[in-house]
C-alpha cells in the first residue's frame, strides 16, 4: 500500500506518518531507493491502529512506542497515562469550582477593617526566593521550621514573641531576580546588637505606632484559591488601601497568623496607612 492508502485504512494522516518514520515509531515496510515513496504492508496496520488508539487516548510518542513493545508494558503505560488523566480532572474540577466561587463572589466580599497597630521590636530572618520552581509545600515547611526556630532562641534568651508572627515579600538587594521573605517575630524589647541565629541571617527592628487597614480570613473559609494569584482578600485590601491615598508599595504588606485563644486559624494581611520612618 501507498502512504495514502495506509492512511485511510488507518486514520493517521500522511503527516502523522512521515513523523511517525522519522522518528522510528513506524518504519515503512519498504522505500523506493528513487523516488522516497514509502510502501506499508498489511500487518503494519495492527500496529498503525494501535497508535492511533494510543494517540486518541492523549499517550505521548515516548509513552506510546513503550507501549507498542508488548501487552504487558501496554497495561502499564496505560494504567499510569489514566492515573494522569484522573488528576488531571480533580485539578481542572478544583480550577472549575475556584472560578466559580470567586466570580459568584468576588473581592468585594471581604471585610476590610482599619485599626489602631501598636509600637513593636521585631526580629525576622530572611530567606531568599529565586524564582525557580519549588515544591510549594516544602518552601512552606522550611519557614515554619524557620518560625520555630527563632522562637526557640528567642525563648531561651528570656525575650519570647509576644504576639502572632507574620512575613514580608521584598526585592534582594543583592540578586535583583531573587525575592526575600522575611519571617518576623513582634518581641518585648530590642536584642543585644550582637545576638543572632547561626545558620540563618538576621534583622531587626521596630514598627511605629499607627493606624492600618487588615483583612483575615480562617483557613476553613470556602474561599477560592486561584493557583499563582494573589488572594481575593489581599485584592480588596488593595482596593481599599489604594482608596485611601496608600502607596501600594507591596514591600509594606505583612501577612501573619490569625489567632483565636492563641491558635492560629487562619491568614491576616495587613498595610499601613501611614508612612513608616
Amino acid at each position: 500500500m501507498n502512504i495514502g492508502e495506509f492512511a485511510q485504512l488507518t486514520g493517521l494522516s500522511i503527516k502523522a506518518l512521515r513523523r511517525y518514520d522519522e522518528q522510528g515509531l513506524l518504519r515503512p515496510a519498504v522505500v523506493d531507493p528513487w523516488s522516497r515513496y514509502r510502501r506499508y504492508s498489511a500487518p503494519q496496520l495492527d500496529t498503525a491502529v494501535r497508535l492511533k488508539a494510543l494517540r486518541a487516548a492523549g499517550v505521548g510518542l515516548a509513552e506510546a512506542e513503550r507501549a507498542l513493545t508488548g501487552p504487558a508494558a501496554a497495561a502499564e503505560v496505560l494504567a499510569e497515562h489514566r492515573e494522569a488523566v484522573q488528576a488531571e480532572r480533580r485539578r481542572q474540577d478544583q480550577a472549575l469550582e475556584a472560578a466559580e466561587s470567586l466570580l459568584r463572589s468576588g473581592a468585594q466580599d471581604f471585610d476590610v477593617q482599619q485599626r489602631h497597630a501598636p509600637a513593636r521590636y521585631w526580629v525576622g530572618v530572611v530567606l531568599t526566593e529565586t524564582g525557580e520552581p519549588e515544591d510549594e509545600e516544602a518552601a512552606t515547611e522550611h519557614a515554619n521550621e524557620t518560625f520555630a526556630a527563632l522562637w526557640r532562641a528567642l525563648a531561651a534568651e528570656g525575650n519570647a514573641p509576644t504576639g502572632a508572627f507574620w512575613t514580608s515579600m521584598r526585592v534582594s538587594p543583592q540578586e535583583p531576580d531573587a525575592v526575600e521573605l522575611l519571617c518576623c517575630w513582634p518581641i518585648a524589647r530590642p536584642l543585644p546588637d550582637d545576638w543572632s541565629l547561626p545558620g540563618h541571617r538576621v534583622e531587626t527592628g521596630r514598627l511605629p505606632a499607627g493606624p492600618e487597614l487588615v483583612v483575615g480570613w480562617r483557613h476553613d473559609d470556602p474561599v477560592p484559591a486561584i493557583d499563582g494569584a494573589t488572594h481575593p482578600a489581599v485584592l480588596a485590601l488593595l482596593v481599599r488601601a489604594e482608596a485611601r491615598g496608600v502607596d501600594l508599595d507591596v514591600t509594606r504588606l505583612r501577612q501573619g497568623g490569625l489567632l483565636e485563644d492563641g491558635e492560629n486559624v487562619g491568614v491576616e494581611v495587613c498595610i499601613p496607612l501611614a508612612l513608616q520612618p
